[in-house]
């Protein structure tokens, strides 16, 4: 489970996005500098694309997520990208904090 360090952030403008309907994209990197993931948020997709784990983990979210997804890559502290096997779709999320820690 990579512990997320880095972050780029594209906007995809024009009627289509990305081509794709990809609105936004986020890429993650871990301490090396190694992208381990990528976050697609789409407009008006359904169902999303599923998740996949080859190279890195890419995950899809829909384009009204981004902005709680940066500001947690902005404000929380360790985020991690993991990827569950069972479910066969990743997650990103912060480990356990204590309560009030005033972020």
């Amino acid at each position: 489970m990579p512990e997320i360090k880095h972050y780029a952030i594209r906007f995809h403008g024009g009627p289509e996005g990305s081509g794709e309907g990809i609105r936004a994209q986020i890429h993650l990197f871990d301490d090396s500098n190694r992208m381990v993931g990528a976050i697609d948020f789409l407009d008006g997709i359904d169902p999303l694309p599923e998740d996949t784990n080859q190279d890195f983990i890419r995950m899809s979210m829909p384009s009204g997520l981004v902005h709680s997804v940066i500001d947690m890559l902005r404000n929380e502290k360790p985020i991690f990208l993991e990827w569950q096997d069972r479910l066969k779709n990743a997650f990103l999320g912060t480990s356990q904090e204590p309560v009030g820690e005033g972020e």
